[in-house]
């Protein structure tokens, strides 16, 4: 068995998002104790799914972690310092009554600066509060959608095309699943260059050798599986490199690559 051609016929990415049934499990299992490469291929991939899943993951506001510190630490309280230092400095004989009037002073100014520091960080909080529930919203959605996704990908109609690369681009490297019930698309780029910032990347469905347009994608999506548009029929893929926007017909001396059902 030729272990290049059987690692770009989409096995990699099957065995990892649990679509592969489980004759071909145990095959990939079996040639990986034969074959290193297919081992450090698998592992790529599952970097590839853990680098965008920790891109997609909640990050905290970058002061919170500064803020709650100062909160607990004393010495970093101006007041307290004031405070620390007056109870170090030598000790005079001076009318005490002045110190109660001092005193007075001092705790109204403070209170004044507490109560403003308190609305303040009330504020802030608040606002950091509503983007957390901004992003605990996004990301309970694209939960839902990864799960719908994961749902789509295990209906028995599903079929895989690899897509490999062609002459203009040799390295290049991509996955279509076509649901042959609901006409879903799926699209994972394995390996695409980056184009052009007036170039996009357009997705080719062929029927009887004419191309049917399944719309245009850019590079960084925020999900591994990219939803394309539908097709009724299909009997190969292929992704064209096309000005921003998409083109109605491919332009085939830019077609990156190409595959079979």
């Amino acid at each position: 068995m030729n272990i290049k051609e059987y690692i770009s016929s989409g096995i990699v990415e099957s065995y990892v998002l649990g679509l592969a049934s489980d004759a071909e499990r145990q095959e990939f299992e079996a040639m990986s104790l034969q074959y290193p490469e297919l081992v450090e291929a698998k592992i790529q991939f599952e970097d590839v799914l853990e680098k965008k899943m920790m891109a997609e993951g909640i990050q905290p506001p970058a002061a919170l972690k500064e803020k709650i510190e100062n909160s607990i630490q004393p010495s970093a309280n101006p007041l307290y310092t004031d405070m620390y230092e007056e109870e170090q400095a030598p000790v005079r004989t001076t009318n005490p009554w002045k110190w109660v009037a001092a005193a007075s002073i001092v705790l109204l100014a403070g209170s004044l600066v507490w109560a403003i520091f308190l609305n303040s960080e009330k504020n802030e909080l608040a606002s950091e509060n509503n983007q957390l529930k901004e992003q605990l919203s996004s990301t309970a959605a694209n939960a839902d959608e990864c799960r719908d996704m994961a749902t789509a990908l295990h209906r028995p109609g599903l079929r895989l095309a690899p897509l490999h690369g062609t002459n203009a681009s040799p390295a290049s490297l991509a996955t279509v699943y076509w649901d042959t019930t609901s006409h879903d698309v799926y699209l994972i780029v394995n390996n695409l260059p980056a184009p052009a910032s007036d170039q996009q990347y357009q997705l080719w469905a062929l029927i009887n050798d004419q191309p049917v347009d399944l719309g245009v994608f850019e590079m960084k999506q925020e999900k591994l599986l990219v939803k394309m548009k539908n097709v009724t029929n299909a009997e190969a893929f292929a992704i064209t490199l096309e000005p921003r926007g998409g083109s109605p017909a491919p332009t085939l001396n830019a077609m990156h690559t190409y595959g079979k059902l």
